[in-house]
């Protein structure tokens, strides 16, 4: 198996991410505000060092006490104002992080989405398991690096400045000497913060291939421990977790280092500051409150460069992150400009070859097919022969390798696929219920769904009994946490979710799987009143669903075969 290209490859590692910040309009914005709030605060350590110099020169013998009062008063008007600043600076970076995360992470599941599984290799290695990873902890990590980091790093630029020409103002020697060494601390970071960057992208590497293997346990645990493999695998992953924990370690190595170098050369920077102030201020060459300002000013010159520094290696598997999830999202098929749908029209598979990677022939060959409007066809064949594949494709989900997928003659690439979507009911193989409500499950069908509504669809679906036997009714917590649900019971609640949105397109996958005879008999005839003058494509490996059908399709070498006559004919009128 090749290796997984490094996040990022190909991009020059920059302490701003220019990409990020272009994507998401809003955080110029909030970068700003965050930095006029910094910039404020700033300005209240400059009233904060000079009111508290003048309230300790006038504490020395033989000073005037006169004016006392008033420092004391803009003194504790700094505090109080620094206070009320770093409480607000805290409640934008949370908000501004909050909605850059969402953002980008909206924008990768749905560009996940839209390549889908039969997409191509514009960006390699990014399955299920790469998805998860990125959506999830990747992500997160990015809280450090757009509610702190990026105001921070433009702050570290400002702030120091401002503070220089206040330090210039009482004493222009010790701001000259503060510029020396404030010049020095980009270079240094650049040093080490170049080889942060790259151990952050190898961890990163790291965690993909963690979640890859994750990804593979899941899908494979059944056939591991059939065959007794299960040592070996944990074994295997006992090694990446190993790899992943070095990686940590030396990312955290480098962070300690880069802290320590810093933080030295801020101590440095005050001391030689301080030395020459206590000699000038003895040979009389300088005011004892202008020089108490300047002492307490010059710590606060480097430490938004400490921060900055600190806070971007903090933020450094977010970047990694970041620039890998950037890959994805640009990657996406994207059309120009995609168009509006109000109905589906004539929907029609064009010559369309999908293949998959791994597998030495097509799953599905130069397949053509029509579904006319008001027409039911049902589609059958062996499990894995592509019948899901199909529907897929028909919601957008997946691309073809070659051919056309058209709605209306418009191919579906250059259609709005949440438009396309808003036209399709779609009942997959395997349902899903959320740790919701009963009625919560209902309503993502049809949010404004009455509870009369509700017990009609389950009415429909078969299972008229199903409130009546929950001890809270329609407010009862299914699933996780919650009451457990049968396989019978999640089959009827999906069927229910069908017959609460009524659209001109039907798309269902094993509609009666884990139905008895009876059950399945009420839903087909509840489905045939539904699908009455609406278009449908059903998968379904069940010979009763034929009953619904206009054409009966099959599924074979990759192919789709007429068989209509053979399967329909037998059936009564």
């Amino acid at each position: 198996m090749p290796k997984a290209p490094r996040p990022g490859a190909g991009r020059r590692w920059g302490p701003i991410d220019r990409r990020l910040v272009k994507e998401l309009p809003g955080l110029k914005a909030s970068v700003a505000t965050s930095v006029a709030v910094g910039l404020l605060a700033t300005a209240s350590v400059v009233v904060q060092a000079v009111a508290l110099a003048h309230l300790l020169a006038s504490a020395m013998p033989g000073a005037r006490a006169g004016d006392r009062a008033r420092w004391l008063v803009l003194f504790g008007s700094g505090v109080c104002v620094r206070a009320a600043v770093a409480l607000l600076g805290e409640v934008l970076a949370g908000a501004s992080s909050s909605r850059a995360i969402a953002a980008v992470r909206s924008r990768l599941v749905t560009a996940a989405l839209r390549r889908g599984p039969a997409a191509g290799d514009a960006v390699p290695t990014s399955g299920p398991g790469d998805i998860a990873a990125l959506a999830g902890r990747g992500l997160d990590a990015l809280d450090v690096y757009v509610g702190r980091c990026l105001p921070d790093l433009v702050l570290a630029a400002a702030a120091p400045l401002a503070l220089l020409v206040c330090v210039g103002v009482l004493d222009w020697i010790s701001a000259l000497v503060m510029a020396v060494v404030v010049a020095l601390f980009p270079v240094f970071g650049a040093l080490v913060g170049r080889t942060s960057m790259s151990l952050a992208a190898d961890r990163w590497r790291q965690v993909e291939h963690l979640g890859r293997q994750v990804a593979d346990l899941f899908d494979g645990l059944a056939v591991l421990r059939a065959f007794g493999r299960t040592a070996d695998y944990r074994e295997r992953m006992a090694r990446t977790n190993e790899a992943l924990r070095q990686s940590t370690t030396k990312v955290l190595r480098v962070a300690f280092l880069s802290a320590l170098v810093l933080d030295t050369l801020g101590s440095v920077s005050v001391a030689l500051v301080a030395v020459p102030l206590g000699l000038r201020l003895l040979a009389g060459g300088l005011h004892l409150s202008a020089a108490l300002a300047v002492l307490i000013i010059a710590p606060e010159v480097f430490l938004p460069l400490r921060r900055a520094s600190a806070e971007f290696h903090e933020s450094s598997e977010g970047l990694a992150a970041s620039a890998r999830a950037m890959a994805i999202i640009g990657s996406s098929p994207i059309p120009a400009g995609r168009k509006d749908i109000t109905a589906p029209g004539l929907v029609e598979l064009r010559s369309v070859t999908v293949e998959l990677p791994g597998r030495e022939v097509p799953l599905l060959r130069a397949v053509s097919l029509a579904i006319s409007p008001g027409e039911t066809v049902v589609l059958v064949g062996p499990s894995g022969a592509g019948k899901s594949t199909v529907i897929s494709l028909l919601l957008a989900l997946a691309t073809p390798g070659s051919g056309q997928v058209t709605a209306g003659g418009e191919d579906l690439g250059d259609i709005d696929p949440e438009a396309w979507r808003r036209l399709i009911t779609y009942l997959p193989e395997r349902p899903t219920l959320l740790s919701a409500s009963l009625a919560d499950n209902l309503r993502l069908a049809n949010p404004e769904a009455s509870e009369e509504d509700l017990f009609r669809a389950l009415a429909q679906a078969g299972a008229p009994e199903l409130v009546a036997g929950l001890a809270q009714g329609w407010a009862t917590r299914l699933g996780d946490g919650g009451r457990p649900v049968s396989a019978g019971e999640r089959q009827r609640i999906a069927l229910a979710r069908v017959f609460l949105r009524p659209r001109p397109l039907y798309l269902l996958d094993e509609p009666t799987v884990h139905l008895d005879q009876a059950a399945e008999a009420h839903v087909l005839e509840s489905l045939r009143q539904v699908l009455e003058a609406r278009s449908a494509l059903i998968v379904s490996h069940r010979p009763a669903v034929l009953s619904l059908a206009d054409r009966a399709l099959a599924v074979r070498d990759g192919e789709l075969v007429d068989v209509t006559a053979e399967l329909l004919a037998p059936l009564p009128a």
